[in-house]
């Protein structure tokens, strides 16, 4: 095998060059001659810094979902005594903001082809990445119903049926594109849109019986602290995009 110097630098091209290719092809379909052209290096180069296809697609992973996001949301909002609904309109918000705003596209279409493929890496992404996102807002959704705010019989079921809408909303847009229906799906301000009914449909779901539906009065000073998260994450996505960290 040829000699090679370690660069962190050539190592974040590499990284990035594949981020694309398997964004356009999957993990099935890339190839790492192709992600080699696109780094515009030598393909043993590429061996010798991930030594196969599998721990390349793995390490991108890795960049794109584990930028501690929950952390810095818990960080953000520490000690802010916010009500069940209030905290799960804050919830709602960040969900929709981070797949409409934070998450670039590639990074969508990465989160569908591992849908599609369904494989191992797929399911390391729904224990670490997507379960974990979805228990915390249950937990949200179960203070509210014992704190008389809510009433469902499953919970989590509501959270899963709603996150999986926004990510299915974000991820369709390259699906569409060009053709008629997009339109009906997208244009103006689609991110506001999808907030508005996903709050709107969700706080409807969890309304008591026998009480009127509603949804929290959100202060000026929390709807600025979520733009503002929304931008750390951003930051904090386009660094890992850009790899290195």
């Amino acid at each position: 095998m040829e000699s090679f110097k370690y660069s962190k630098e050539t190592r974040d091209i590499i990284l990035k060059a594949a981020k694309h290719e398997f964004a356009e092809k999957g993990f099935s379909g890339a190839r790492m001659n192709a992600i080699a052209k696109r780094a515009n290096v030598n393909q043993a180069l590429i061996h010798y810094y991930f030594s196969s296809k599998e721990n390349l697609y793995r390490e991108v992973l890795h960049h794109l979902f584990h930028h501690e996001e929950s952390s810095v949301i818990e960080s953000y909002f520490e000690g802010d005594a916010l009500t069940p609904p209030e905290a799960l309109y804050a919830a709602i918000y960040i969900l929709v903001y981070l797949h409409h705003d934070a998450i670039d596209p590639e990074t969508n279409r990465i989160i569908s082809w591992e849908i599609a493929e369904g494989g191992d890496s797929f399911k390391k992404l729904l224990v670490d990445y997507l379960y974990p996102k979805l228990e915390r807002m249950t937990q949200i959704v179960q203070r509210g119903i014992d704190e008389g705010y809510f009433e469902t019989t499953d919970p989590f079921l509501i959270v899963f049926n709603m996150v999986n809408f926004v990510i299915s909303f974000e991820n369709n847009k390259q699906y569409l594109k060009g053709t008629p229906w997009y339109g009906r799906f997208y244009g103006g301000d689609d991110g506001q849109r999808l907030l508005e009914y996903t709050v709107t449909a969700t706080f409807k779901a969890l309304t008591p019986a026998g009480k009127s539906f509603s949804i929290p009065e959100i202060s000026a000073t929390l709807q600025k602290k979520l733009y503002d998260v929304i931008q750390i994450l951003k930051n904090m996505q386009g660094a890992n995009n850009g790899v290195s960290q």
